[in-house]
């Protein structure tokens, strides 16, 4: 017969971590979001150095998240292994974040020894600078944060329970993430430039990752195993090469790999397929209101350009999605205790491809609204794939203590974190490479039909041949709910032994 599941935290210790997702969701999207939308049309930096920020920042940031994930599993003090470096690590990442938005504008040229540095060129080496460092210490919060999620629950279906209640948080602060566009142009607030915007949201967005960061590594407790703290400490490459010798892992990190490879090549597509071919300039049908009475909407005609109508648009999308991606949640958590989270993947990744082939009839200038849509339908398939991530690594992590008597959350956390910000470092260089080919230079570009029609079949088929690579991969993976609910077995009476 089937254990019950018994959950291993209190409620408010599950509230504590899960409202740690707002922090992560935050500082995790918030930036690639708006980074083309701000720093190319509104400053003018050029798509390559955008990229070139970006994607560097993620290898930088994979090798930071081992770095930190194998410190994590090694500290050791009276507050825990998680707990110090999550605290620490809310506070850098709440002021380097707010450090990104403050990208100087408009510098001149300097002499220096003689060399005449233009002003263009400081502007992108502070912009890849300060991109760079803030992934750095991204890593010295999320890994730690991650970690603790991972340990928290030792019961098959509570695990995945855990997870969905932090992407329940994660949804519901992307109602603010799809609107930050949109208040960035606000005329009232800040005259609508939305560079100017983008500061002062900057900054408020970096209060709230500092409280909700640290929230966990205040109220959390760690591993209900009290062994854990005393295990002996793994030398960081050796823990690494024996992370890389799990099957399971792998194919479990292959799987995701392709999933954030289809979702981050298509974002920064979107932004360009809503400004230039869904929205146009001219007389709009909007649901609008003012910050001034922020609960009161009116449907009015408003004369609009492109960008600010993309700026609704983003808006619609951040109140719609969420909606339906924690319905999704709630039903993933209803029924994690009756089908294989293998089951439950396969099954997200379908809802998401059809969304992807939804875009081509979707997408189109002849009525905007609909152009929320493709979003959501990939968000509701996606919502059934997040949660799965920690659940997961958290049953590699049994299969692991079972063949090598050691628990390291910390490292499976960062080898994970770092193949998934490999893949986005990968696709961010390719989605910037294809818009310098649609000669997307400077601020406020021109871009012709052809090149429209390139971007939007990219958008379309790119991200579906990587959520069929991701179908393929989940298939063979081994650790089913019976083999994971045997290995727990196993593991209790060899700890009862110790």
């Amino acid at each position: 017969m089937e254990n019950k599941s018994k959950s291993t935290s209190s409620p408010f210790q599950k509230f504590a971590w899960s409202f740690g997702g707002v922090a992560e969701n935050l500082s995790m999207n918030v930036l690639p979001t708006l980074v083309y939308q701000i720093f190319q049309i509104g400053m003018g930096i050029s798509p390559f150095v955008i990229g070139l920020a970006m994607s560097a920042s993620k290898f930088i940031e994979g090798f930071s998240d081992t770095y930190f994930g194998s410190l994590s599993d090694n500290t050791r003090s009276k507050y825990g292994r998680r707990r110090p470096w999550i605290i620490v690590g809310s506070i850098l990442v709440s002021i380097v974040f707010i450090a990104i938005w403050l990208t100087p504008r408009g510098l001149e040229d300097i002499n220096v020894f003689g060399f005449t540095i233009g002003g263009g060129i400081l502007q992108a080496a502070y912009f890849v600078g300060i991109v760079s460092v803030f992934y750095i210490v991204l890593a010295i919060w999320q890994m730690p944060f991650a970690a603790l999620g991972l340990e928290m629950e030792t019961d098959y279906s509570e695990r995945t329970k855990i997870q969905t209640y932090k992407q329940i948080f994660s949804y519901l602060v992307g109602i603010v993430i799809g609107s930050l566009y949109l208040i960035t142009q606000m005329r009232e607030l800040w005259g609508g430039d939305e560079v100017v915007g983008a500061r002062y949201v900057g900054l408020i967005i970096g209060g709230i990752i500092l409280i909700s960061g640290i929230f966990p590594g205040l109220f959390c407790r760690e591993h209900p195993n009290a062994k854990v703290q005393k295990q002996k400490k793994v030398p960081f490459w050796p823990s690494l090469q024996e992370t890389f010798k799990s099957k399971p892992f792998i194919l479990v990190m292959t799987s995701l790999f392709f999933v954030f490879f289809g979702l981050f090549f298509m974002l920064p597509l979107l932004g360009y397929i809503s400004m230039y071919h869904v929205c146009t300039d001219g007389i709009h049908v909007v649901l609008d209101w003012s910050w001034k009475e922020p609960f009161t909407f009116v449907i009015q005609e408003k004369f609009l350009t492109h960008k600010e109508l993309a700026g609704y648009l983003g808006f619609y999308t951040a109140v719609f999605q969420p909606t339906t991606q924690i319905l999704a949640v709630i039903v993933v958590n209803r029924v994690a205790h009756l089908f294989d989270k293998r089951s439950i993947l396969i099954t997200g990744a379908i809802v998401t491809i059809i969304g992807y082939l939804s875009s081509w009839i979707l997408f189109t200038p002849s009525n905007y609204f609909l152009g929320i849509l493709p979003p959501v339908i990939i968000n509701i398939g996606l919502a059934a794939c997040w949660p799965l991530i920690g659940a997961f690594t958290a049953d590699v992590c049994d299969y692991d203590e079972l063949r090598t008597g050691a628990r390291r959350e910390g490292i499976y956390s960062a080898v994970s974190g770092f193949l998934i910000k490999l893949a986005i470092a990968v696709v961010t260089i390719i989605a910037s490479g294809v818009l310098m080919w649609v000669g997307i230079e400077g601020a406020n570009p021109i871009i012709t039909v052809e090149k429209l029609i390139n971007i939007r079949t990219l958008y379309l088929i790119v991200p579906t041949i990587a959520m069929c690579m991701t179908i393929f991969f989940i298939w063979k993976y081994p650790l089913s709910k019976e083999r994971v609910n045997e290995i727990q077995a196993e593991l209790a009476i060899k700890r009862e032994s110790y």
